[in-house]
C-alpha cells in the first residue's frame, strides 16, 4: 500500500486555476521529489496534502485513510508533517523552544527523547540550542525548520524549497541531511526547483506545468530526460 496516494487534486485561488489534475504518489521509504518552475503548482498541492488548503476536486489517501479535507492539524496526527516555504521559524524564541512547538501533539515525557534526537541529527542546533533562531545564518534555519517538523515524529515530511536562498555549499549540506532523514524510515515529499540535486537523491520525481503533472520517472530517468534538461538544467 502507499504511503500517499494523490488523485486528481484540482485548486482555484479567485477563480484562477493553480492545480488542474495532479495525480502522484509516495511509497514508504522513498524520496519523491515535485519538481517544475514558479507557478507549476507545486506550493499549492503540497499545502493540499498537509490541510492548508482544501481541495476543490479529487482525493488524497495516507495510509489508506482519506484525508481529503481533513484539517491540518488532523493531518499531523495521522503522520504527514510540512516544512513551508521560508523556513518560518520563530525568530524571537530560542532553538530549544522551536523544537518543543513541534512537538506539540507529544506527551510531555516524550519531548526530552525527541529533542535529543534532533540534536543527533543535527549537531549545529544542538550547540545553539539556547540562540534566538533569527539570529542564526539560513542554513541553521532550514535546519531548524526541518528538525522541528520532525518532532512530531511523522512517517512522511513534506519540504517546500528546502534550499531556497541558500548557498550553494549550504544547500549540498542540506540535501545530504534529507537523505539521512529518509534513512531513518522517513518518506519525503521535496518540492524543490533545483531540479539536478533533488533528482539525484530521488527515488522518482514528478514534473509539473500549469498545474498538471507533465512527467514522472525515476530521478535518473528524468535527469536524462530531454526534455527535462532543456526547460529546467539549461541543456
Amino acid at each position: 500500500m502507499s504511503a500517499l496516494d494523490v488523485t486528481s487534486l484540482a485548486f482555484a485561488y479567485d477563480g484562477a486555476l493553480a492545480v488542474r489534475d495532479v495525480s502522484i504518489s509516495v511509497q514508504p521509504g522513498e524520496i519523491v521529489a515535485l519538481l517544475g518552475a514558479n507557478g507549476a503548482g507545486k506550493s499549492t498541492t503540497v499545502r493540499m496534502i498537509a490541510g492548508v488548503l482544501g481541495p476543490q476536486k479529487g482525493a488524497i489517501r495516507f495510509g489508506g485513510e482519506v484525508l481529503t479535507g481533513m484539517p491540518s492539524h488532523h493531518v499531523v496526527r495521522r503522520g504527514i508533517t510540512l516544512v513551508p516555504e521560508g523556513r518560518l521559524v520563530f525568530p524571537q524564541m530560542t532553538v530549544m523552544e522551536n523544537l518543543q512547538l513541534g512537538a506539540h501533539i507529544k506527551q510531555h515525557k516524550e519531548v526530552a527523547a525527541l529533542v535529543e534526537q534532533a540534536f543527533a541529527l543535527f549537531p549545529r542546533l544542538a550547540e545553539r540550542r539556547s540562540q534566538l533562531a533569527g539570529s542564526m545564518s539560513g542554513g541553521e534555519q532550514q535546519m531548524l525548520a526541518i528538525a522541528r517538523g520532525l518532532m512530531a515524529e511523522p512517517r512522511l515530511i513534506i519540504l517546500d524549497e528546502p534550499s531556497l536562498g541558500l548557498m550553494p555549499i549550504v544547500t549540498q549540506e542540506v540535501f545530504k541531511l534529507i537523505e539521512a532523514v529518509n534513512k531513518r524510515g522517513i518518506s519525503v515529499l521535496l518540492v524543490e526547483q533545483n531540479l539536478h540535486q533533488s533528482l539525484r537523491i530521488a527515488h522518482r520525481g514528478y514534473v509539473l506545468e500549469k498545474g498538471a503533472v507533465v512527467l514522472a520517472g525515476t530521478g535518473q530517468e528524468l535527469l536524462a530526460n530531454d526534455y527535462v534538461r532543456r526547460a529546467f538544467l539549461g541543456h
